[in-house]
């Protein structure tokens, strides 16, 4: 048997548009975000990843970025006591207070800087985790984050195809004012299994999302102005057709190991990087190398050596 045969390769079309690193990059989503978020800062580029913290349901990352693209501030109303701190229902728990005060200091600093960010960002990433949203039933807020609030206090339903795809349209339609200069908006699905929803209903999930997106795609390129805006990374299905094997997992058998992080991270490279683009992140990442060295001795000439070509390669860099 010939090895191409136990080997199934997820084939990549390189992409119509490139991200260099004149770029600022957006990224929200899932956890999965965060680990091509810091493959991005890693290799240079200028990224905001998650301001409100991981949020795994489109709607809640379409309203989140609507709110900051509207510039419109947190109240009383979108917080929630449980416990000790105050939390916003629309955000990660790490963005919680001591006091409903300081919760919503904090969310609406994010807020502001978020905006500021976004006024020059150039590409959106957004990585979906699940379909599967979860409702306050005392006022019908949708809650990104559950916050340790009781069971019996939430309500939970599959989101519809139609409404996911009208929530992300709206934000697409929000970010593409002549006030933002964002030119695309990237999809992807996270690899990582809501198992915890049970395995047929993160099934379920996953689907809604793929054909959410989907129909994003389809009705983008029907429209020439908006062909290449809104685009599809099929990082769901590298994990799940090409890697397949528990091998690429954490030891939760869950979340995807770093070994599947840098083969997504050269897949998505090959697809929207140039190759000049690649070998400038070839620089920066020896660069993050370079400044993570733990030396034996601080106080040696070898170091003072090392500290040297860091400076000569960050003026090579900002040079460019």
């Amino acid at each position: 048997m010939e090895k191409d045969s136990l080997f199934t390769d997820v084939k990549i079309a390189k992409s119509n548009w490139e991200i260099t690193h004149q770029d600022n990059i957006l990224l929200a989503g899932s956890c999965f975000t965060d680990e091509i978020g810091n493959k991005l800062i890693n290799n240079g580029f200028n990224v905001m990843k998650n301001p409100f913290g991981v949020i795994y349901n489109p709607l809640s990352i379409a309203d989140l970025i609507i709110r900051v693209a509207e510039n419109k501030a947190f109240t009383e109303k979108d917080v929630i006591k449980s416990g000790e701190f105050y939390y916003l229902f629309a955000a990660h728990g790490d963005i919680r207070g001591e006091t409903e005060e300081k919760c919503l200091d904090l969310a609406n600093s994010i807020v502001k800087h978020t905006r500021d960010f976004l006024k020059n960002t150039s590409v959106i990433i957004i990585t979906l985790g699940t379909a599967w949203s979860y409702w306050y039933k005392s006022n019908g807020y949708l809650m990104a984050n559950c916050h340790k609030v009781p069971q019996q206090e939430i309500s939970r339903r599959l989101l519809q195809i139609d409404e996911t795809e009208n929530s992300l349209n709206n934000m697409i339609k929000c970010i593409k004012s002549s006030e933002f200069k964002v030119k695309h908006c990237l999809f992807t699905v996270s690899p990582v299994r809501h198992i915890k929803e049970g395995f047929y209903d993160n099934k379920l999930s996953k689907a809604v999302l793929h054909l959410a997106i989907d129909k994003i795609i389809k009705n983008g390129k029907n429209c020439t102005a908006d062909e290449h805006f809104a685009d599809y990374f099929p990082a769901y299905e590298i994990v799940m057709d090409c890697l397949r094997d528990y091998r690429f997992y954490a030891r939760d058998l869950v979340h995807i190991n770093e070994t599947a992080v840098d083969y997504i991270w050269n897949e998505f490279s090959q697809t929207y990087f140039s190759a000049s683009t690649r070998e400038i992140n070839e620089k920066y990442y020896k660069l993050y190398l370079m400044k993570n060295h733990r030396p034996f001795n601080p106080n040696s000439e070898g170091y003072r050596k090392h500290l040297q070509k860091i400076e000569q390669l960050e003026k090579e860099l900002s040079a460019r």
